[in-house]
């Protein structure tokens, strides 16, 4: 069944599966419930998953080290088809305390490994690329970002609303792009959040043109960026070119709008996971475009599913504004869709610049109870997108509805309560 995915996805007699008149079930948190990370494997058990799948894979994957995070982990890329395969890559777990798409990789990466007919299709056509965990320092503290904890702490911005330097404001610090950490006893910490700092040309980065007189620091330096577990990303994507990128991370509750369309949505459902595309205006329109067909095969998946609920990553405030995401070069949706624009602005050939940012609903929303369903809600669609990818019918899809079947949804400041207790 795996190999008609793409007839299913991409037929245009597409049925959605949706059960508008039943409530919705499952493992809905409580004041008194406890949240652990217990379910989810550490560095050392996922290091062993991967040495293990390699090993007994007859020479299906291989694993190579692509960096070393700040606290001297390796951080490993796995990798499975012929190398003259085109490359598409999937990167997860850039925030540690995000791991769903962690234990999602590591399910895929044993199919693709152990055979079969999706096995065989999908890897005769492409090669496919993981970094599985691109964050060990931040899963170790069970922190969003790495644990670079002399990052500067303020929050001061140089740019005006155009983009431009404003000169009464240089040298004032890092910029928004660092992430707290607090313990219970001690004092608010900050690092960096390594999905700021993905920029093609680091020397023109926010942090860099806005402290033109402290070059002379490490944070600061045009030469280097500061985030050795972006680098890691940077080389990987260097040496393998991908035509698309996934990265995947875990996303705070969220509802669908009561003015959902119902053939993509049941309105007032919890949101199950959410997708963006490039939002920087200098990405070429054929990496958005692809980045676009991308979403529209994992959201029509999802319908064929019909327990989950895809919707766009710009939220609607509860203002009724929309949250439109940032256009940053450093965000790795962005950042790796503008160098697949560069070479494509050289006379390189398309596919190319595929990038999409993919948030699965996390544990404050549904807790650890669901850990497997979510970790599968992240498969499918992968699956979905690599087959649909390997016999090209990726490329058939039509961009333009993924702005009316990818809609927004309302983010709210706390879990939906149980159905069953109202």
């Amino acid at each position: 069944m795996r190999l008609t995915f793409a007839a299913l996805l991409l037929g245009a007699g597409l049925t959605p599966v949706i059960a508008t008149a039943s409530q919705p079930n499952g493992p809905w948190l409580n004041e008194q419930q406890h949240v652990s990370l217990e379910g989810f494997m550490s560095n050392a058990q996922l290091y062993e998953q991967l040495a293990g799948v390699a090993r007994r894979s007859g020479g299906v994957l291989s694993l190579e080290q692509t960096g070393t995070s700040g606290e001297g982990r390796p951080i490993w890329l796995a990798r499975l088809g012929k190398p003259d395969n085109p490359a598409v890559m999937i990167i997860t777990q850039q925030h540690g305390n995000e791991p769903h798409g962690t234990e999602a990789a590591l399910d895929l990466i044993r199919k693709l490994a152990s055979g079969g007919s999706f096995s065989e299709q999908v890897l005769a056509n492409l090669q496919v690329l993981f970094i599985p965990r691109v964050n060990p320092d931040g899963t170790a503290l069970a922190t969003r970002g790495n644990v670079d904890f002399s990052t500067p702490q303020t929050t001061a911005s140089c740019l005006r609303a155009d983009g431009s330097l404003d000169p009464s404001k240089l040298d004032q610090g890092l910029g928004a792009n660092v992430t707290a950490y607090t313990t219970e006893d001690g004092p608010r910490q900050w690092s960096y959040d390594i999905n700021r700092y993905h920029w093609p040309d680091w020397s023109q980065s926010t942090q860099v043109l806005c402290n033109p007189g402290l070059a002379d620091q490490a944070h600061f330096n045009p030469s280097q960026n500061p985030v050795p577990e972006a680098l890691a990303v940077r080389s990987a994507y260097d040496r393998y070119q991908p035509m698309w990128m996934v990265d995947v991370h875990n996303q705070n509750p969220a509802v669908v709008l009561d003015d959902a369309d119902p053939q993509a949505n049941r309105p007032g459902r919890q949101v199950t996971a959410s997708i963006a595309w490039p939002t920087n205006a200098e990405v070429a329109q054929d990496a958005v475009d692809l980045s676009k067909q991308m979403a529209l095969v994992m959201k029509k998946r999802s319908m064929q599913i019909g327990h989950m609920e895809i919707s766009n990553y710009y939220y609607q405030r509860p203002d009724g504004s929309i949250r439109r995401g940032g256009g940053e070069p450093g965000i790795a949706r962005n950042a790796y869709a503008l160098l697949a624009s560069e070479s494509l602005a050289k006379g390189a050939e398309g596919p190319l610049g595929g990038s999409i940012l993919m948030e699965i609903t996390g544990l404050n929303s549904r807790g650890q109870k669901s850990i497997g369903m979510l970790r599968n809600n992240v498969r499918e669609m992968l699956e979905a997108l690599l087959v649909a990818s390997a016999d090209g019918s990726l490329l058939t899809q039509d961009p333009a509805e993924a702005d009316h079947l990818l809609r927004p949804g309302q983010e709210v400041d706390e879990p939906l309560p149980n159905p069953h207790d109202e």
